[in-house]
Parts: structure tokens; C-alpha cells; sequence
């Protein structure tokens, strides 16, 4: 191509795209200059070419993009000085018809958010109606300036999406955009205003619960909700009656939580049955979707209690534990419309040939992919957990009268012990051990520390290796204990083995992400999911998918549109290629 027609194109795409980025017109140009995008490229290419230079963006550069927008229902609408993208947008959300009394709200509104985080607030109005715009401004005017600034960016996404695919509803939306579209609406299900949290049976629980139930529906499943409150729905074999491969992940959350963590393993499940009915596909096995309700263990003092059911490990003594309020589980799943006697959770579980096995996809939660530039990959296995409660005793003295080799110092001894920890970890491939409490006694600036409690948390995929590194941990604190004369109390509170993905299965993932073009990255989590309570009567495996800085348990948590698309894909390519009888032992 002459350098000409490169420019003529570049003017062409320009003058048709410029438009989409508030006075911003660097993006686009960026987009096109990277080769990866035509002005005749679909529209769901072109929306995730420029999202993908958006987050390749500096820092600046997306906040001057978030700061070029205009004030919802602000001074230049009403002097008739917006774009006319924006114009029309608000307008059809009726800001252009506000009473005397709303634009005073919204003036209020404006000035308050500005003040708060020095950029407008942004919401993709577009279909909107102007009560539920003011009242998500009123929500979110309360979060932080980092996680608002994110959902800002979330919503230029959006506003572009709907720019680019204009008025006309044949404009279909990629699975993976429908995904995250869906996924933004499951965060709505929430008991606090302005953050996530959705605890086990819930109202909020059940409202979602019932709109996932509904999208299981429009995907072609049929569906019922189990003793235990998980939802399942079931997409027939051909022919019926086939043993279903399960499929799944959970929708509690904890507070103030992000909205991919265990949402994303349910929906994703959902888009990717959804693209096989689309297709008219049926296949020799069924497939099952779960989405359990009790992975966070957040209300009650027990977790996993949907999936334990589904592993048919569930102790009917667990019915009998109550939340802070004194509510049993059995009391609060009679309310909630589930059976809890002992026998109907019985036959939850899927034994007998009902299952060939469970699949889990979940956001990473840690920055291993991001740090390899691979949006997907597959677990090896869940790592096992040992938890220490750690106390060291020396003696406390005056800071200003005791000589220096003549201290017992507890705090100084347990910083050793901190180092000690650290290095042994460091030595052993894939295990991690961390100290996450320390609290010194007496707590005193000008008091010798007499004693330290701490915490040990040790993790690895190995059971073996966990053993041994505990071996070696408690040798050596114990001569650290020795040596600065200190007593040493290590007490063993929490024993949970790893849990290996199925080697026939973890392979047939593999095979999924190879053909759908990315390079395989196995790594073990470090996390415990719903997979651990059910790979221990059945055939687990689990995927990864890239989250933003390994953020999670936090409204920080991203991912891309790009990669749930990939995650979609990956799930279909495996659900239409799996065999059961090569799959499984």
C-alpha cells in the first residue's frame, strides 16, 4: 500500500471514529496506527481494538480522557455546548427536561462528585431513565477515588459500545460483550448501596439468584433449585438421559466485593451453553450449570456447603450453625424455599454415574498470567493450607533501662522468625507461606515487647513438599526460640490437602486453550474454590483467567472484554470436544 492510501484510509477511519472518544481523538488514531483494526472491521472488533488501547494507555492519559466528558444534566448541556453524541444521549434519557427542583439535584450532584474526585461523573445513559441516573450518582459518590475512577473507564467502554453499534438492534453483541454486560448487571444484587455484598441466602441472594435462573432460561436450560440453594440447570443430552458434565463456579460474594469472582465461572458457563443452543447443538453428555451460594462462607461459620452436597460430603451438623444474628442455616434455608432435611440433601449428590466430572473457571486472583501476557490457563492444581497460631514468649522490660545483650525481646525474636519463614518458602518451588497477623504484647512504645502472637499461613500444591517445609519452618524457629531465649508455642489450627485437577481433563482443557490459539500456562491456586470440595469424589478440573494486578475480594477487580470473550471460547471449543470416553479414567 502507498504511503497515500495508508493516509486516506487513516483520514477515513478518522473522520468515522474520531467521534467515539469525548474530545479525545487520540485513541483512535492510536487504534489505527497500531495495524490491528480497519474502518471495515466488524463492530465488536473495532470496540475491543480501542478498549485495548485504552488500557494500554498511561495513567494520565486515561484520566484526561475521563476529565474531557461533560457533566451529566451540567452547564454546557444547558447552554447547548455539548457534542452531539452526548447531547443526543442525554436527551434520550431526559436530561435535556429537567424540573427546576431535579436540575438543582443534579447541580448538587455535579459539584459534590467533582470536588470528591477531581473528575465528571460518567454513566452510559443511553436507554437509561433519568431517576435511575441520579440515583447511581448518589451511590456512587460514596466510593473511593481508585474504584471510581475504574468505573469510569468501565463506562466509557460502554458508551462507546452503544456509540459504535448506533440505533440498530441487528448489531449483535460478541458472547464475551453480552458476558460483561451481564456480569454488570448481576453487581446490581446488592445489600449495600454503592459496594458488592451478597451473602449466602439472602434477598439479595435470591434476586440473584432468580436472574441468572432467567439468562439459564434464554440459554436453553432447564432449571431447579436444590436443597442447599445452588441453582443447576441442565442442557439435555442427545439422547436424553446422559450423565451431565458439571459446570460451574458461585454468586455469593464477600463485602465490598468485586463482581467477577465466582460470577464469572457461572455466567461464562451460561454464554457458553447459550453459543450451543444458538448452534442447535446438542451433545452425548448433558451439561449441568451450578451456581452455588456458599463458596465466601462469609454469614455462616462453614463454607462450601452447596458443593459438599453436590461431593455428597455434607455433614447434616453443619444445618445447626447460626450467623451473627442467631439464624441456623436450616432456619435460613426453609426461608429461603429449600428443603434442608437431611435425606433431601442426601440426594443432591451426584454419585452413581450421575456426574463424569466438574469444570471451574475463575478469575486468577493473583498476577501470574498478567506477568506472562496470556489471558488464560489452566489449573494444575488447588494448593493445600496449613495455619499456624504462633505465640513466642520472652520477657518485657523498660525500653531506657535494659542493656541491649541482656534483652529477651519477643518482638525482635519473632522478626527473625518473619525472615526465617520467608526464606525457607523462598526455596521450595510453587509453596508460599505467609504471616498475616502479628500483634505484640505489651504494645507499649517505650515497653520491651514480653510476648508476640502471629499467625502462619502455608500453601502448595503438594502435600509432601507442605510437610516438609512445616518440618523445616519449626526447626528453625525453634533454635531462633534457643537462641534469644525465648519460649516457643506453635499451635496447628487448619489442615486442608491439595487437591489435583484431573490429568485426562486438565489435558482436554489444554487442548481447548491450544486450538483456540494461546500458548499453555499451567499453575496451581492458591485459593480454594467450590472445585476443592468436589475434586475429592470426582473428576476436577479448573481455567484461570487474567484479572487486572491479581486484584480480588476488592471492587478493583477487572478484566477485559477481550479475554471474557477468550474465556467463551475456550469453554465452548472444550464443552463440544469433550469425550468422555477418552477424557475420563
Amino acid at each position: 500500500m502507498t504511503d497515500t492510501a495508508r493516509i486516506a484510509q487513516r483520514e477515513l477511519f478518522l473522520a468515522r471514529f474520531a467521534h467515539l472518544f469525548e474530545h479525545s481523538p487520540w485513541v483512535v488514531e492510536r487504534t489505527f496506527d497500531s495495524g490491528s483494526v480497519g474502518a471495515g472491521d466488524a463492530v465488536d472488533a473495532l470496540h475491543a481494538a480501542f478498549c485495548r488501547t485504552l488500557r494500554e494507555a498511561s495513567d494520565g492519559e486515561r484520566l484526561a480522557l475521563v476529565r474531557a466528558h461533560p457533566d451529566l444534566a451540567g452547564r454546557l448541556a444547558a447552554a447547548g455546548r455539548l457534542t452531539a453524541d452526548s447531547a443526543k444521549e442525554q436527551a434520550s434519557a431526559g436530561l435535556d427536561r429537567l424540573t427546576d427542583e431535579e436540575r438543582r439535584r443534579f447541580t448538587e450532584l455535579n459539584d459534590a462528585y467533582k470536588a470528591r474526585f477531581d473528575f465528571p461523573f460518567i454513566f452510559a445513559v443511553k436507554g437509561r431513565g433519568k431517576d435511575e441516573i441520579r440515583k447511581a450518582f448518589e451511590e456512587r459518590i460514596s466510593h473511593d477515588r481508585e474504584s471510581e475512577l475504574n468505573e469510569a473507564l468501565r463506562q466509557i467502554e460502554k458508551i462507546v459500545w452503544l456509540r459504535l453499534s448506533g440505533d440498530d438492534p441487528a448489531v449483535p453483541a460478541t458472547p464475551g460483550a453480552r458476558l460483561m454486560q451481564r456480569l454488570d448487571a448481576l453487581a446490581q444484587f446488592t445489600a449495600e448501596p454503592g459496594k458488592l455484598t451478597r451473602l449466602y441466602l439472602t434477598g439479595e441472594h435470591k434476586a440473584a439468584m432468580e436472574q441468572v435462573r432467567a439468562w439459564m432460561a434464554e440459554a436453553g436450560l432447564a432449571t431447579h433449585v436444590d436443597g442447599m440453594a445452588t441453582l443447576v440447570g441442565r442442557y439435555e443430552s442427545e439422547p436424553p438421559g446422559a450423565p451431565a458434565l458439571l459446570v460451574g463456579s458461585h454468586i455469593d460474594t464477600v463485602r465490598d466485593a468485586g463482581r467477577y469472582d465466582g460470577n464469572l465461572g457461572v455466567l461464562a458457563a451460561v454464554q457458553a451453553v447459550d453459543e450451543l443452543h444458538r448452534q442447535g447443538r446438542r451433545l452425548p453428555f448433558a451439561i449441568e450449570v451450578l451456581a452455588f451460594g456458599d463458596e465466601e462462607g462469609v454469614r455462616f461459620p462453614t463454607t462450601l456447603s452447596g458443593s459438599r452436597a453436590v461431593a455428597g460430603v455434607f455433614d447434616p451438623a453443619t444445618l445447626d450453625l447460626a450467623d451473627a444474628e442467631g439464624i441456623s442455616l436450616r432456619e435460613a434455608l426453609l426461608a429461603f424455599g429449600c428443603n434442608p432435611d437431611p435425606a433431601a440433601i442426601s440426594a443432591i449428590a451426584r454419585n452413581g454415574g450421575r456426574a463424569l466430572g466438574y469444570v471451574e473457571l475463575h478469575i486468577e486472583q493473583g498476577p501470574v498470567l498478567q506477568d506472562a501476557g496470556l489471558p488464560i490457563g489452566v489449573v494444575t492444581a488447588i494448593n493445600g493450607a496449613t495455619r499456624f497460631s504462633i505465640e513466642v514468649e520472652g520477657v518485657a522490660g523498660h525500653a531506657g533501662t535494659v542493656p541491649m545483650e541482656l534483652r529477651r525481646d519477643a518482638l525482635a525474636a519473632t522478626c527473625e522468625m518473619v525472615l526465617a519463614i520467608e526464606r525457607e518458602a523462598l526455596g521450595r518451588d510453587g509453596l508460599v507461606a505467609t504471616v498475616g497477623m502479628l500483634r505484640p504484647m505489651p504494645g507499649a512504645g517505650n515497653v520491651i515487647p514480653g510476648k508476640v502472637s502471629f499467625s502462619l499461613d502455608i500453601r502448595s500444591p503438594r502435600d509432601d513438599d507442605r510437610e516438609n517445609a512445616i518440618a523445616a519452618i519449626e526447626r528453625k524457629l525453634s533454635d531462633i526460640a534457643v537462641r534469644r531465649r525465648a519460649e516457643l508455642r506453635m499451635t496447628r489450627t487448619y489442615d486442608e490437602p491439595a487437591i489435583a485437577a484431573d490429568r485426562s481433563m486438565r489435558a482436554a482443557l489444554a487442548a481447548a486453550v491450544r486450538r483456540c490459539g494461546y500458548r499453555v500456562l499451567e499453575l496451581p491456586s492458591g485459593a480454594g474454590h467450590d472445585a476443592m470440595a468436589i475434586g475429592g469424589v470426582m473428576p476436577m478440573a479448573m481455567l484461570f483467567l487474567r484479572c487486572r494486578d491479581g486484584i480480588s475480594h476488592n471492587p478493583l477487580e477487572s478484566i477485559t472484554v477481550d479475554d471474557a470473550q477468550v474465556a467463551v471460547d475456550v469453554l465452548v471449543e472444550f464443552l463440544a470436544s469433550f469425550d468422555p470416553d477418552v477424557a475420563l479414567p
